[in-house]
């Protein structure tokens, strides 16, 4: 049901007596105090499959899946089995899947496997210093205790809490409360690491800590943590994860998904996400013959001067007013900026007209795009 929030007190200006108006507030509905980028798992920019995952890759977009060492190899996914309505409050579309497919049975003391999420220190600013409390849904194949932990930019604090998966293959829901945050350490309140958020599914004794204090050290996960890569059986996966300031875990924030989505695109933007064959990427004018150049500008400005990287360029084609498509043999960019990036371009013949308006677009069959990485 529809909350209302009212004021009373407004003196109109003739000062002749108040106003009371009310607006409605939908559910839960942005307020922004989930710090979570993408905690609902409905943005996936580059695809909703990963197998075999490799260190450091990016799956759902803000989500990193780590592996240091160790045999165990995972498959990421976007997935429907979520919380029900009547457990969570919420509905959810999807929730991140890391399936084991090949096991690790004895985890040596320098293994890791963990999902982390990355918090920017802008974001991570208005919580610093503060008591945190997060809160997720999680659906664990393997019982037993798990750890999450909180680590600084400068890697010499950490903060580890421990949850337990109950039943096997069910639902449940933790909520775990991180005290505040030292001072000491080396921290980032900008546009760099603020925090990082690290859920263990095994972990080797050189990263084992004490929990629920803050240590000197950079370490994921308590002795207790159980090794969730010794079967191939074993699923690790979770919904609805939000972090917020203060002790106590409120209801699952309802986020805008065009809002979600730009944000993801401040760290990682896709032209041509949906692989849309003849698409249309932007105008440039040929400089030479053989040569073009382009500047494309991001939709959403990006947290610094993004890494780019493309399809081949045999997935492009390069048009000039008459319609006659070249293809492209050479793609190179110049100078990626937070705001733009410009295109330089070598077609296959000889036939541009230096100064004449090109078009750059998809060569028909959906597989060119363009990446910008701009992740932390």
């Amino acid at each position: 049901m529809a909350s209302t929030l009212k004021v009373d007190t407004i003196t109109t200006p003739d000062g002749t007596g108040n106003i009371t108006f009310s607006r409605p507030i939908v559910g839960n509905l942005a307020t922004n105090k989930n710090i979570i980028i993408n905690g609902d798992f409905n943005i996936w920019q580059r695809g909703t499959s990963f197998a075999p995952m490799v260190q450091y890759e990016v799956g759902a977009d803000r989500w990193r899946y780590q592996k240091a060492s160790g045999t165990a190899v995972h498959t990421i996914s976007r997935d429907t089995d979520v919380p029900t309505v009547a457990e969570s409050g919420h509905l959810s579309n999807y929730s991140m899947k890391i399936d084991c497919t090949t096991a690790d049975a004895s985890i040596a003391t320098s293994d890791q496997y963990r999902m982390l999420y990355v918090v920017e220190g802008y974001d991570f600013a208005p919580l610093a210093q503060k008591a945190l409390t997060l809160s997720f849904w999680h659906k664990h194949t393997k019982t037993g205790v798990y750890c999450v932990s909180f680590t600084n930019n400068g890697s010499d604090r950490c903060y580890i809490t421990e949850y337990t998966q109950s039943v096997t293959d069910t639902w449940e829901k933790a909520t775990l409360n991180f005290d505040a945050s030292p001072s000491g350490g080396t921290w980032d309140y900008t546009t760099s690491k603020g925090i990082t958020i690290d859920f263990s599914i095994a972990m080797g004794t050189d990263y084992h800590a004490t929990a629920d204090t803050w240590n000197s050290s950079n370490d994921f996960a308590t002795s207790n943590q159980v090794n969730a890569c010794d079967s191939t059986s074993n699923n690790f996966m979770l919904a609805q994860v939000q972090l917020e300031a203060g002790s106590v875990a409120t209801d699952f924030e309802v986020k805008n998904y065009a809002d979600e989505l730009a944000r993801c695109k401040r760290y990682y933007e896709r032209i041509n996400s949906a692989g849309l064959a003849n698409f249309y990427y932007g105008q440039g004018q040929a400089n030479t013959t053989t040569a073009a150049k382009m500047v494309f500008n991001w939709e959403v400005e990006k947290r610094v001067a993004p890494t780019m990287s493309m399809s081949a360029a045999s997935d492009f084609m390069l048009t000039e007013a008459d319609e006659q498509a070249q293809d492209m043999t050479a793609f190179e960019f110049s100078v990626p900026s937070v705001s733009s990036v410009r295109f330089l371009i070598t077609s296959s013949g000889a036939s541009l007209t230096a100064g004449h308006a090109t078009i750059m677009r998809d060569d028909g069959n959906g597989n060119s795009w363009v990446d910008a990485a701009a992740e932390l």
